[in-house]
């Protein structure tokens, strides 16, 4: 047996109209701001993943963690000034040296998980 109601779907309630977001939002306030609430901290966190910081110079304080994290053009204008400042490495001039030293030090302080105090200097030198 089939039976039908005579309350549509539109009338729930009782009221007679038809139910909207907006009169949803106003009957239950406290509800709608903590959602607004909970998408506003979810879009700010979202922004602040995608504009956050981002890897910035490469510098003797420079750490292990941050090296890895930094792009290939500032590695190797990193390494091409400490060859400036420093001189080579074990009689090599060139920048891919400092560079494989730095990563080779960098491996062994992460090994040791100290490559997030441990400098690229401190890498090169193996003194940390």
């Amino acid at each position: 047996m089939v039976t039908t109601s005579s309350t549509s779907a539109s009338q729930a309630g009782g009221s007679g109209q038809p139910w909207t977001v907006r009169r949803l939002i106003a009957a239950h306030k406290p509800v709608a701001l903590a959602a607004l609430a909970v998408c506003a901290l979810t879009v700010a966190m979202f922004l602040v993943a995608v504009l956050g910081p981002k890897a910035g110079a490469v510098t003797d304080a420079t750490t292990c963690s941050q090296w890895g994290s930094a792009k290939w053009s500032r590695q190797t204008g990193y390494a091409r000034r400490y060859v400036e400042e420093h001189g080579g490495i074990a009689g090599q001039t060139s920048p891919m040296a400092v560079i494989t030293a730095i990563n080779n030090g960098c491996m062994e302080a992460f090994g040791e998980d100290v490559d997030d105090t441990t400098s690229v200097v401190q890498a090169i030198s193996g003194n940390f």
